[in-house]
């Protein structure tokens, strides 16, 4: 079973590494969308409604649990 995902990281070197050891890693993760603030990610959460949220703790403009 594939399980779709989103990502929501501030940091794009992150972003990008997180993305590469999924590739790498874990096949049955479907990565299907990304975000760099928590107004994005909830548009990107709303939109693809994922399985899994892959999530940054503290952002610039507030943090994980605020969103």
């Amino acid at each position: 079973m594939k399980l779709n995902a989103i990502l929501v990281e501030d940091e794009a070197n992150s972003r990008e590494i997180l993305k590469n050891y999924l590739q790498k890693y874990c096949p049955d993760v479907n990565l299907r969308g990304e975000a760099a603030t928590i107004k994005e990610g909830l548009a990107v959460i709303q939109k693809v409604e994922p399985d899994l949220v892959f999530l940054d703790v503290e952002m610039p403009v507030g943090n994980a649990f605020d969103l």
